[in-house]
């Protein structure tokens, strides 16, 4: 054959295994990556939650915790769980408990507590008014007779 056509043959040759199903070695890489990327979402949740509940009280961090941040975290966190062979947040329910109680509970506590500062405040207010009218009808009483 002349080299054109061994070029073209080639190419064509080159199309097929592209196009084909990967070697189980790049099934292997791919899964491991795969493995890898969504054990850092795992980690990241963790600290993209805490910074959630965090940012109730101080709104500043939310420029601190972002999902960027976070997953970061998490790849820096799936790194060293796989190092010393944990299995990941997912494997210590109590962990996923522990965050999705901070979750409800900090924004429960928050409003709560601003409703009864609020109906303190008010109680405090009409308290004052109505020592105001006492001491007016008072003054008043006192002064026409």
């Amino acid at each position: 054959m002349d080299d054109i056509k061994m070029d073209a043959l080639a190419g064509l040759v080159s199309e097929v295994d592209a196009a084909g199903p990967a070697t189980p070695e790049q099934q292997e890489a791919q899964a491991q990556a795969q493995r890898s990327e969504d054990a850092a979402r795992e980690w990241g949740v963790i600290a993209f939650t805490i910074g959630g509940a965090l940012s109730m009280l101080a709104p500043e961090l939310r420029q601190v915790y972002t999902e960027e941040a976070c997953l970061s975290w998490g790849q820096s966190a799936a790194t060293v769980a796989d190092k010393y062979g944990w299995d990941g947040p997912g494997a210590v329910p109590e962990v996923g408990l522990l965050i999705a109680t901070a979750g409800l509970a900090i924004p429960s506590y928050l409003a709560v507590s601003a409703r009864i500062k609020a109906l303190r405040l008010a109680q405090a207010q009409a308290d004052a008014a109505a020592r105001r009218d006492a001491a007016n009808t008072v003054e008043g009483g006192t002064g026409g007779g």
